[in-house]
């Protein structure tokens, strides 16, 4: 049986709707759109007649400054400004969920600001560069129509930007459709989020192609670093674990050390392979800095949660030494030895440092590392296979320039910084001595083994599962009424006693800060209003759990029992929710544990997420979850293709007609 419903319903002030936003603010929103949309077509039409524009001035004018092709520098800065302000927005977007509940719809949230004009910015930086084309273009460039041709890492800008802005209004379909969705793994939301994070990827490879045509600004050592840089961006998918790093995980506990080991290996690797000697600690470096960006700016907000995170110097570090026996030139194989100790030792060691550094539920029981640690090395393994491939095409497309980099003419006057420089030098990844175009598969099958490795780890663990027939016998210190302020110590009998194999137990108290009247209840050892993180402490009798501090049973908030088994099972035993008569379904009802009462816990995700509408046909989610699943194919393996093009696709034998009459030509 599921916790009682009290008939008694608490009195609520108006709560923001659970389905989409009101209509006013859809109406604004395309005002605003086509405010920003229609100026960019405008110099978009401008530009490909030939006509001067303020932003081909301002373009040209950074260009020559840094000695780049203008559909580089302009776009790249514009890019990186852009994932800035999407970063911070997503950074605090997340806590006022967490603390806050929904919202009333895009523009009631101030973060959604950031994310919006987030998105549009680095949609409109890949459009600039694809506009932007002068006779200086890559061997190999994607046709537009037969007068204008782009380099391949401006389209992958502009289809990342095109799936992410098609995320807001599919996000506000999807809640309508199926109710608000409070996670930050969505369908929708990973398209705005997976579309800002895989933008970089045409950074880099736009820097590889201005290499290609000899920029000035892409050789010696300056330009390797700016190259390094690009690459080392490639890392900021790691904010989809955003929700490990604030306390409140809603997928299973696996899907951090998959998507940790993919990532580490995938951009260590790629970049050891790609600088020399300091790449994997260059890439790591980037990784701090943007962490400790959004942690400080997040921490500059008042009573915003702050997330922490994870450390991921291990991995690099493994990387480095690695390479130290091991020559990265070996491609593949270095890659999997890379792997194997990342996916073991990498991991375990952040298994150690969310002792120190990450909240509860963390750090997982001992006994839980057999299965992260198995599961971490399978998708760093799948990391080493997509970052030798990404290594490998960008070595391919600078192999593409007869221009030489100049990096055994750089001298330095300390005999030491010389020593230490010629080393270096020594130590460069050689890039493939061939020019033949082997086969599709042969150029991009270790991408797409990779990437099934992976799709097939999260298929199998990241959904949560149900597991019926687990029951808790409740004791309240204090008999509460869910009408006035009032807090208790929850003592829990678990019937099977099988706990202590559990990943997680503990309690947990959130969206508490709006619809609290008085006093709202707050981390005891610090943090933000309307959340509580607090351990479940065993009694010393098998089966039996108290909460370390009390809990409140009263407000806006939902307090709640969570229970994590291995591998999926997430179970949930909600002990209060005020009413919410935005909800139809029986969960929106006010909850109110009693003490001495049994209860079953349920399928966590239908109190976490209980503004999901209960009456939604199965093939309807399966239809909507299939939409965005195929979007996300196509997307991928466009930008696989635009990649490969680039790296091995025939050589454009005329490209003058790219160059539109009248418009100047890069210097």
């Amino acid at each position: 049986m599921s916790p009682r419903i009290s008939a008694f319903s608490l009195a609520q002030e108006s709560l923001p709707g659970a389905g989409g936003a009101a209509l006013d603010q859809i109406l604004i929103v395309l005002v605003a759109n086509a405010v920003i949309f229609t100026p960019l077509v405008w110099f978009v039409i401008r530009e490909r007649s030939g006509h001067r524009t303020t932003i081909g001035r301002a373009a040209d004018w950074v260009a020559k400054k840094e000695s780049m092709p203008r559909w580089f520098s302009l776009p790249i800065y514009l890019m990186i400004a852009s994932l800035l302000s999407a970063g911070f927005g997503v950074a605090w977007d997340i806590p006022i969920h967490m603390q806050d509940g929904r919202d009333e719809g895009p523009l009631a949230n101030p973060a959604h600001y950031f994310i919006y004009f987030g998105i549009v910015g680095f949609f409109v930086a890949g459009v600039i560069s694809m506009t932007l084309v002068s006779r200086r273009l890559p061997a190999r460039t994607f046709r537009i129509r037969d007068d204008w041709r782009a380099p391949m890492g401006s389209m992958v800008i502009v289809a990342a930007g095109l799936i992410a802005l098609a995320g807001f209004p599919l996000d506000d379909v999807w809640h309508r459709m199926f109710g608000q969705d409070v996670t930050q793994w969505g369908p929708t939301h990973t398209m705005m989020i997976g579309g800002a994070v895989t933008c970089v990827l045409g950074g880099v490879l736009l820097h590889s192609e201005a290499r290609q045509v000899g920029a000035p600004g892409t050789l010696g050592l300056g330009g390797r670093i700016r190259g390094v840089f690009l690459l080392s961006t490639c890392i900021i998918p790691f904010y989809f674990l955003a929700e490990f790093e604030l306390g409140l995980p809603q997928f299973p506990a696996a899907t951090q050390f998959i998507i940790a080991g993919l990532l580490t290996t995938w951009i260590f690797t790629a970049c050891r392979r790609y600088f020399g000697p300091g790449g994997a600690l260059f890439a790591w470096g980037f990784y701090a800095i943007a962490q400790l960006f959004l942690i400080a700016t997040i921490s500059a907000l008042p009573g915003v949660l702050v997330s922490q995170m994870l450390l991921f110097l291990p991995a690099a570090l493994i990387v480095e030494l690695v390479a130290l026996v091991l020559a990265p030139a070996r491609g593949v194989v270095f890659g999997l030895v890379c792997a194997v100790l990342i996916g073991t030792v990498g991991m375990y060691a952040e298994w150690l440092w969310s002792h120190a550094f990450m909240p509860l539920p963390q750090p997982l029981p001992s006994h839980a590392l057999p299965l992260m640690l198995s599961v971490g090395t399978a998708a760093a393994i799948a990391g080493a296979l997509i970052g030798h491939w990404h290594a490998q095409q960008l070595q391919r497309v600078e192999a593409r320039s007869t221009v030489s980099s100049r990096l055994d003419q750089i001298t330095f006057r300390s005999p030491l910084l010389q020593t230490c420089y010629s080393y270096w030098l020594r130590q460069q990844t050689p890039a493939p001595a061939t020019r033949t175009a082997p086969g599709y598969w042969q150029r991009n099958g270790y991408v797409a083994v990779g990437g099934v490795v992976f799709l097939a780890l999260m298929a199998a663990f990241a959904p949560p599962s149900m597991k019926d027939g687990v029951f808790a016998d409740v004791e309240l210190s204090e008999n509460c009424d869910g009408t006035s302020i009032c807090r208790a110590f929850v003592t829990i009998t678990m019937d099977p006693a099988e706990t202590d194999r559990a990943i997680w137990l503990h309690a947990y108290y959130w969206q508490g800060k709006a619809g609290t009247e008085g006093e709202i209840p707050t981390d005891p050892s610090g943090g933000a209003p309307g959340v509580m993180r607090v351990r479940m402490l065993p009694t010393g009798i098998a089966g039996q759990f108290r909460s370390e501090h009390e809990l409140p049973m009263y407000g806006g908030g939902k307090t709640q029992i969570r229970l994590h088994q291995a591998p999926t099972v997430m179970l949930n035993l909600p002990l209060y929710a005020p009413d919410d008569p935005e909800i139809s379904a029986d969960i929106g009802r006010r909850i109110l544990a009693e003490s001495g009462q049994r209860y079953e816990f349920i399928y966590e995700p239908t109190f976490l997420q209980r503004e999901t509408k209960d009456y939604v046909p199965g093939w309807l989610w399966a239809t909507g979850y299939t939409v965005v699943l195929l979007l996300w194919l196509v997307t991928l393996v466009f930008y696989v293709w635009l990649y490969s093009q680039a790296a091995f696709g025939s050589d454009h034998t005329a490209r003058s007609h790219t160059q539109p009459r009248g418009k100047p030509i890069d210097a």
